[in-house]
């Protein structure tokens, strides 16, 4: 049966969804985050979570629990942010040798629940939203207005929909790029060994970086390693150091799908990682494989799109106007 309940961790409220052989637990007070999600019957644990400190730990770094919603996303070179209308200058939060703005401040804001609701035996919603406006400490630097409305949908066939909108609330261009920096638990089933996991991710192209971490506008060959994401799967507990690609369809069980998944190769069990096609790039990271989790990160537009000389329907770089609504989605599901 499914069901909604309002629950403290470690004091925090936070909310919990139930459906069939899933529970979610988000946490609106650091970012909408869907801090743990479990799939009972095969033992999996979908994202990193800390057993001891599972609220503070993703309070305290909230781009490596859970699925952390990103806006503004990536990297932005020396804070630098250029629209059709305007320059705003983010301030820096990344050190040498970077000195870019990092990840956007979304997911550490705190969003209010709007609605909850049981639909029916297999599923329920929570819809948060959080309106942006000169409220905001960041507004200082980045002074165009929007709203955001995030419905999160447990359902005990499905797993877990995201669906995000984005209104434009200013008289200015609104520039709408999202990337999720959802962190994967490895290994996902209890017990077992992290070396025996691996991730499919459809990657076209390689997009080459600088040492700072930036694109310089240069597309590489895919070579033996970056094919691996398509083939067999990258051992999640290989070093992935941010390899940008522009995203292709994939292939799950002899049908297209637009989307990664990890398999825990074993048991044949599978996170499987749907996202809608305005997701144009994947930026997979894993701190170095050796802490525990992996993140391959769908991204609207790449990394510094605002800010390079290409054109858009490369970069992902999009705007809406005053009054304009933005949409899209992810999926996450067990199989």
């Amino acid at each position: 049966m499914a069901a909604i309940n309002d629950i403290k961790v470690e004091g925090y409220d936070c909310v919990e969804l139930n459906a069939g052989e899933y529970k979610a637990i988000l946490a609106p007070g650091i970012g909408n985050n869907i801090i743990r999600l479990r799939e009972n019957s095969k033992n999996v644990d979908v994202f990193r979570y800390d057993e001891e400190h599972p609220y503070t730990a993703p309070l305290n770094n909230p781009e490596t629990y859970g699925y952390p919603f990103l806006y503004l996303p990536n990297r932005l070179d020396n804070g630098n942010l250029k629209t059709s209308d305007g320059l705003y200058h983010m301030p820096i939060n990344e050190g040498g040798p970077f000195y870019n703005a990092l990840h956007g401040f979304l997911h550490k804001r705190a969003y209010h629940v709007v609605e909850k609701e049981v639909l029916g035996e297999d599923a329920c919603k929570v819809v948060s939203e959080y309106k942006y406006d000169d409220n905001d400490e960041y507004y200082q630097y980045f002074p165009v207005a929007f709203t955001v409305r995030m419905t999160y949908t447990l359902s005990a066939t499905d797993g877990l929909l995201q669906e995000v909108e984005m209104r434009n609330d200013s008289d200015k261009m609104l520039p709408v790029g999202f990337c999720s920096h959802t962190s994967f638990k490895a290994p996902f089933i209890d017990g077992t060994n992290p070396d025996d996991y691996v991730v499919n991710v459809p990657v076209v192209e390689r997009w080459e970086l600088n040492n700072r971490c930036l694109p310089t506008e240069r597309i590489r060959d895919l070579t033996e390693y970056d094919n691996t994401y398509n083939l067999d799967g990258m051992r999640v507990t290989s070093n992935m150091d941010n390899d940008l690609y522009t995203a292709g369809m994939n292939v799950l069980d002899g049908q297209d799908f637009y989307g990664a998944f990890a398999t825990h190769v074993p048991t044949g069990t599978k996170i499987c990682y749907e996202v809608s096609q305005l997701y144009k790039f994947w930026c997979i990271w894993n701190d170095r494989g050796v802490n525990g989790y992996f993140c391959p990160e769908p991204c609207t537009w790449m990394i510094n799109a605002p800010n390079l000389d290409m054109p858009k329907n490369r970069t992902g770089y999009f705007e809406i106007r005053p009054n304009e609504v933005y949409e899209c989605w992810e999926h996450i599901f067990v199989k």
